[in-house]
């Protein structure tokens, strides 16, 4: 096994994911596995959807969702791989973290006809509260690649630095912040915010939205700020911090987005509805 397989996060990772939001570790789970896992899935989407892989005029719904009894038959517990276990270790601390009853919830979105793909101003949020006394309690959500996922193929886009100008606002707020009354605050404080979650941004219209939060970074109160899409190959593990604005993309690709999403939380928020 390589040494990039057994330390998790490296220097680098961390440094990313601190000052980002959103890091990717290649081939974090064996790719072989992560096909594995397709198959599984794809065998669920037949039966309960009538969805064939190779047969798109089958694939009708654009989300289908309610795996919960593939997931509770370990069909994703692959998805824990040794490297993703020692990554936990790195972010949240040996034995400090509560594996969840089922790893893996499946998302999945099938192409739709769209006019043209475009950062979305819709959508927006965060995954959980704002809460100033629980950012020293570091939340994990990962997300498994399982089948390969391109530019414009529905991967979730990130406001990658956002989650540091939601903790100076949460911390100057005093008390939890809901992802509503959070994007009301980014809006009202930052036009970088305001524009992203506006459909007539004040900017150089010019410019489309994509060349103004895809293409370079916007630095707000000296936080780098750039949408990022989720992109990479079967086995391609995504961590994102809990505290980063993200959203939904349309697929114009003709190919499915197979992705896994799984929270990972410190064993001092154990009980929390998270898992259940």
């Amino acid at each position: 096994m390589k040494a990039t397989e057994q330390t998790g996060l490296s220097h680098e990772q961390r440094q990313r994911f601190d000052e980002r939001g959103l890091v990717r570790l290649d081939r974090a789970v064996p790719p072989r596995l992560a096909e594995e896992m397709a198959d599984r899935l794809w065998q669920e989407l037949g039966r309960k959807h009538g969805a064939q892989r190779r047969a798109p005029s089958t694939w009708r719904t654009e989300r289908p969702a309610s795996f919960q009894a593939l997931q509770k038959s370990g069909a994703f517990k692959g998805m824990a791989s040794p490297r993703v276990r020692t990554m936990l270790d790195d972010l949240l601390g040996r034995d400090a973290w509560t594996a969840p009853p089922h790893w893996g919830q499946p998302l999945v979105c099938f192409p739709k006809a769209h006019s043209r793909w475009d950062v979305p101003y819709q959508s927006w949020h965060l995954d959980l509260p704002a809460d100033p006394t629980r950012f020293s309690m570091m939340v994990g959500r990962l997300f498994l690649i399982l089948a390969p996922l391109r530019p414009q193929g529905v991967g979730t886009l990130v406001a990658t630095g956002s989650h540091r100008i939601v903790q100076r606002l949460a911390n100057r707020a005093g008390d939890q912040q809901s992802s509503s009354a959070m994007r009301k605050r980014l809006q009202a404080e930052h036009r970088w915010f305001a524009d992203l979650m506006s459909p007539d941004p004040a900017g150089d219209k010019s410019r489309g939205r994509v060349a103004r939060f895809m293409e370079t970074a916007t630095e707000v109160s000296h936080v780098p700020l750039q949408v990022e899409e989720m992109t990479g190959e079967p086995g391609d593990l995504y961590l994102m911090h809990p505290a980063v604005l993200h959203a939904a993309a349309p697929n114009l690709l003709d190919a499915p987005r197979l992705v896994l999403s799984q929270f990972v939380m410190p064993k001092a928020w154990f009980g929390s509805a998270i898992y259940s």
